[in-house]
């Protein structure tokens, strides 16, 4: 049984893809300090599938900046029973590009798919001949029985998770258009029983988050989210309805392993979509770090609330520097429509308390969600300029397949596009609000940046960490960055 776990490779001239491993999937300038996220779910299957007795490739082709020639070559040589891949609703139609030259090289090899988008659209993969199967939610367990019966010859139509032309699994050609699905498998209950995620043949030292001392290792510490943000993909897609968690000693456990193993290591990023949820079992990872003498830059995605000082000081003491906190709106009102049941008071008293313990406050906001006005976006302009934060980070609002938020617009009238290809999060806007145009919520990001990253205070506090040439240069390049993208 081979099984090759695949990324597929995704360039233009002038931007890199972001896919696996990306909630918000976009296009982002080439820039050798880009985030560049690990692709967990790939991986984790293809550890799984290892341990289960497959020969397995693992190839991300984004990370790796190859061709797409280069990567079907090397699949070719390794000849296997089934491709699985991780799409999205922006990288699409040119991974059914891909797959396509896959099939004309190996046309005997099945193909699986799975993502957010297809998960809720099954039939957009399903429509490309080169597609064979869509796995619906987590890809394990699902791709790993797949290629079990695929290897065996036996039929698939037992197969839980999959949605599968009608010939798929039998005898006769497949029929473009006609597909069925067999029960949707539940989800894994105990992330600890999984194998560490699949990183020996993976580039580990491309994967990066700015501002974290490279090389970065990710972590993931839970799989879900019990919140009810209505512009979350994951959530409420591939992974809806659980939130699941892996025990603080075995994560901790993990950490010491990855610095063994790759004693390169700097930092750790956690990349769950909340990391801070279960203060026991946070405190539990934090006694477990300090048993194992464990001191290590990290930083992780959290929410602003769950938090306390008692909290906050013991993640410190284990090497905790940084939080990547998702405010998304500086307008009570936008903020409350966004069902993220959070308010600003609480950011700001969150923020307060970690600026006060030196953790570097990072955080992020989304323009054009539910209910945005001209005036919304100058409250969140006004609420950022009080915040004791390091970074700030502005996204447009991308209304993905299978969110509520996705609904809501396409309902009102508000979607501007299904061309998946324009869901990229920077060269196109694909919705409007009541008030403002795609265009009004273009200039109104442009305008947030620059009023955001050009305030005394902001440049005060950024000028607050130079100590040296070094640092003073890296700034101002950083500026001239700026500069440059808010002229384009």
């Amino acid at each position: 049984m081979r099984v090759c776990y695949f990324n597929p490779p995704w360039e233009t001239d002038e931007r890199w893809g972001i896919r696996a491993g990306c909630r918000f999937p976009n296009l982002t300038r080439k820039n050798s300090n880009a985030y560049l996220p690990f692709p967990f779910l790939l991986a984790y299957a293809a550890a799984y599938a290892e341990e289960q007795g497959a020969e397995v490739l693992c190839i991300d082709g984004i990370a790796e900046r190859a061709s797409p020639a280069s990567v079907i070559g090397r699949i070719d040589r390794f000849r296997p029973d089934l491709v699985v891949v991780e799409t999205s609703t922006t990288s699409l139609g040119h991974d059914l590009r891909v797959l396509t030259s896959l099939k004309e090289k190996l046309p005997e090899c099945r193909v699986a798919m799975y993502g957010p988008h297809v998960d809720v659209r099954p039939q957009d993969a399903l429509d490309c001949a080169a597609v064979d199967f869509v796995i619906r939610g987590e890809p394990e367990r699902t791709s790993v029985e797949l290629a079990k019966k695929l290897a065996a010859g036996e039929s698939v139509d037992t197969v839980a998770g999959l949605v599968l032309r009608e010939s798929a699994g039998g005898e006769g050609l497949a029929v473009l258009g006609s597909h069925r699905s067999t029960d949707r498998r539940a989800l894994i209950e105990n992330l600890d029983e999984l194998p560490y995620p699949h990183r020996a043949t993976l580039p580990m030292d491309r994967y990066n988050v700015p501002g974290f001392p490279a090389p970065v290792m990710f972590m993931y510490g839970s799989r879900g989210c019990p919140y009810k943000c209505n512009f979350c993909l994951w959530p409420q897609t591939m992974l809806k309805g659980s939130y699941r968690t892996r025990s603080g000693p075995e994560i901790a456990a993990e950490m010491d392993w990855a610095l063994k193993a790759y004693p390169k290591t700097k930092s750790f990023f956690f990349d769950d979509d909340t990391f801070n949820l279960g203060r026991t079992r946070v405190l539990e990872f934090a006694d477990e770090m300090k048993r194992r003498r464990l001191v290590v830059p990290w930083g992780m995605n959290a929410r602003a609330d769950n938090w306390d000082r008692e909290l906050m000081e013991r993640l410190i003491e284990t090497g905790l520097f940084t939080l990547r906190i998702g405010v998304e709106s500086g307008d009570p009102e936008v903020l409350r429509r966004t069902q993220k049941d959070i308010n600003l008071d609480q950011v700001r008293e969150t923020l307060e308390l970690s600026h006060s313990l030196g953790i570097k406050n990072h955080v992020s906001f989304v323009i054009g969600m539910i209910g945005e006005t001209e005036e919304s976006v100058s409250n969140t302009v006004r609420y950022i300029k009080t915040l004791p934060v390091d970074s700030v980070q502005f996204s447009v609002a991308i209304p993905f397949p299978g969110t509520s938020f996705y609904d809501h617009v396409e309902k009102q009238g508000q979607l501007m596009t299904k061309d998946w290809d324009k869901f990229n999060g920077f060269e196109d806007v694909v919705v409007r609000t009541e008030t403002m145009t795609s265009d009004d919520l273009q200039r109104a990001v442009t305008r947030a940046r620059r009023q955001v990253y050009f305030s005394p205070t902001f440049i005060r506090r950024r000028l607050s960490y130079v100590r040296n040439l070094r640092d003073l240069s890296a700034l101002t390049r950083k500026a001239a960055r700026l500069l440059q993208w808010q002229s384009n």
